[in-house]
């Protein structure tokens, strides 16, 4: 016997943090660099946002675990020139969440650039961006990431 059962779109938010609606990514640019001997890593995000027309918020809030941020901001397409900096940065451990507050509303029917510096440590759990281990074809053992 086959049964189907189908879920609302409640159903499958139980138990996740979604983010709002009203500005959606629509293109990374990430580059990490690692330090294979202290086992961190810097890393600088680039995401392309479009938002909606209503949205209504001075926040944009992303998900993150376990980074520690040092920057963000975010360009206007059309007006490289003005930069927004965030003046607040808060992290949210519960809801795995970062929030970057800034001191004018985010501007709606747009598409911004924002650009986040942060930096992280290569954990061994195998979880996000982690650090391994492997032996050479020497019997060399080394470190990767």
């Amino acid at each position: 016997k086959y049964t189907m059962t189908m879920m609302s779109s409640t159903d499958k938010a139980a138990g996740r943090v979604l983010l709002p609606l009203n500005i959606n990514p629509t293109r990374y640019d990430i580059t990490l660099t690692p330090d294979l001997t202290a086992f961190t890593f810097t890393g600088v995000t680039t995401i392309e946002l479009t938002t909606a027309h209503d949205v209504s918020t001075s926040k944009i809030i992303l998900h993150a675990k376990e980074l520690c941020f040092a920057s963000a901001s975010y360009t206007i397409e059309g007006h490289p020139d003005e930069v927004h900096e965030a003046e607040e940065i808060s992290i949210n451990m519960k809801s795995t969440t970062v929030s970057f507050g800034f001191s004018n509303p985010i501007p709606p029917d747009s598409t911004l650039v924002l650009i986040i510096h942060y930096s992280g440590f290569l954990n061994n759990q195998m979880a996000g961006f982690y650090r391994s281990s492997y032996t050479d074809i020497r019997g060399t053992k080394k470190i990767m990431a």
